[in-house]
């Protein structure tokens, strides 16, 4: 945090009078310190500040009780106050040049957090609200939205709507470093005319999984269907052998006012994953049609007329997805009979009448099932790179890492449940996750340039870690103890219990450290 000037960068945006004995910058670091940690409510900060080394985590001359919940609850006010949004992009954005990480494609999902309090008066800074949560915890919920940065919004908000929105505020960070052409990633619910229309204005292409009821879709995925469809050949993009394989096809088309590539994609791994669910609804779907089958062809009708439209109706009610049905009429003969005994040389009357007859064959419905389509307003050449059905996959895959990030957020070691009274605080207290977020993931992300298949770390337990995560690298630090000697003078030196370990030195050494982090 301090390579990344974590505390200058908000002091620059937030300032405070002389007469607090802190800064929100301060006051900020301390609290993503407490999260990284194992958070702690506001109003055992100061508790957990006292047992830590605050002259060497932050300046020499803080004291604890400074960081008490009634200080740090003015400190989250002053962020409010001050667009806690604009101090939040404004770090990201230096972070992102900071670090030399490419601005070339910023993929975007949301997930919700459960709130604990009554929140019944509306707020205009955040709208906390009931309603169905995706974690399933709690009935209140906010929400975060994640793309290269990310956002804190109303617990309501459809991901519809937040997908042109966070488009516009993307494309206005985006401008202020110049940067045009940008891609952006985002599951199903970017798939709206919105948000293609932002994009555009953004001057920004998209790249996002297209529904199956739309009616572009059902035909890229009928032409898929077709014996002599131009399949690629298959790829994998990890080097197992256990690895998924992929294969596809491309089309045209047009949507909403808008020219779109369609990628048509098979996936093994999605074969294998739905394979007993399908099997299981086949073979339930087969004694379904079977059973109808038996009822329709068990009745005869006298008009050719009548069993048309009791033919058409069959295929209107058994609708399938794993069989294909062809039903036929056949005209089928009776014979009149008549009571008593029928006289010498009578011929009997022959009626005709007409039967149903259903043939039930097993469909492609496995191989389908394994289908799914992309969409994108990407050009075949962007960047100096050919935007082939390999690399436009590549590139949703990347998907993955906001799904990672949400686990950070999720996770109650970190984040914890939010018990706050204002809904500006909570908004606020929902950024400084974010922003602890982005400390953990360069943090991960320096370590991981440094350990490789042929050196991995080796982690606590003697687990063997090829990319440790950054929660995997604090367990290795957990038990390391400085001992402060307050000396006669007032001076204070420190010293080890016990020395650094390899591994820990090889952290410290991946950061650019030393011992003299601990030790002053």
């Amino acid at each position: 945090m301090n390579d990344l000037g974590l505390r200058r960068k908000i002091d620059e945006l937030v300032p405070v009078g002389r007469q607090c004995r802190t800064s929100v910058g301060e006051a900020i670091q301390l609290l993503v310190l407490d999260m990284l940690s194992g958070r702690n409510a506001l109003m055992n900060v100061d508790k957990w500040a006292a047992e830590q080394d605050l002259d060497q985590l932050l300046h020499p001359g803080l004291q604890a009780s400074w960081f008490n919940d009634d200080a740090l609850g003015h400190h989250l006010d002053r962020l409010y106050e001050a667009d806690i949004h604009q101090v939040y992009s404004a770090f990201q954005l230096h972070v992102y040049q900071h670090e030399r990480i490419p601005m070339r494609v910023f993929h975007g999902d949301t997930t919700s957090m459960s709130v604990y309090g009554a929140y019944t008066k509306p707020s205009k800074a955040l709208q906390i609200v009931e309603g169905y949560s995706r974690d399933r915890r709690g009935a209140k919920q906010i929400q975060f939205g994640l793309i290269g940065n990310g956002d804190v919004h109303d617990g309501n908000t459809s991901d519809k709507t937040w997908n042109p929105d966070v488009l516009e505020k993307i494309h206005a960070q985006c401008a202020a470093v110049k940067l045009t052409d940008f891609l952006y990633v985002a599951y199903s619910a970017a798939m709206s005319k919105a948000t293609l229309d932002a994009a555009k204005g953004a001057g920004a292409y998209l790249l996002t999984r297209a529904p199956n009821h739309l009616k572009i879709v059902k035909a890229a995925l009928a032409s898929a269907d077709a014996p002599d469809a131009p399949w690629s050949e298959k790829v994998s993009f990890v080097s197992s052998k256990e690895g998924a394989t992929y294969r596809w096809l491309a089309t045209e088309a047009k949507y909403e006012g808008h020219s779109l590539t369609l990628i048509v994609v098979e996936s093994s791994a999605l074969d294998k994953k739905k394979e007993h669910t399908l099997i299981r609804e086949r073979a339930s779907e087969c004694e379904r049609l079977t059973k109808a089958a038996k009822e329709a062809t068990q009745t005869p009708f006298h008009c050719l007329d009548n069993a048309e439209q009791a033919a058409e109706a069959f295929r209107g009610e058994s609708l399938s997805r794993f069989h294909r049905m062809e039903v036929t009429i056949r005209p089928q003969e009776i014979t009149r009979k008549k009571r008593g005994r029928p006289k010498q040389g009578e011929v009997p009357s022959v009626d005709t009448v007409y039967v149903l007859e259903v043939a039930i064959t097993p469909d492609e419905a496995r191989r389908r099932a394994s289908h799914f389509v992309l969409a994108t307003t990407l050009p075949s050449e962007w960047r100096g790179e050919t935007m082939v059905g390999a690399a436009v996959l590549g590139l949703y895959k990347g998907q993955i890492h906001i799904e990672m990030n949400f686990s950070f957020l999720k996770d109650p070691v970190y984040t914890d449940e939010i018990y706050l009274k204002k809904p500006e605080r909570v908004k606020v207290l929902g950024y400084l996750f974010l922003l602890a977020l982005t400390v953990y993931r360069v943090f991960q992300r320096r370590i991981r340039q440094h350990i490789t298949e042929q050196s991995p770390m080796h982690g606590s337990g003697g687990r063997i870690l090829r990319k440790p995560t950054a929660a995997a690298i604090f367990q290795i630090f957990k038990y390391r103890k400085v001992v402060v000697f307050r000396l006669p003078d007032s001076t204070r030196t420190r010293q080890f219990i016990r020395p650094l370990t390899k591994e820990e030195k090889r952290v410290l050494s991946s950061l650019g450290l030393d011992e003299s982090v601990y030790l002053g």
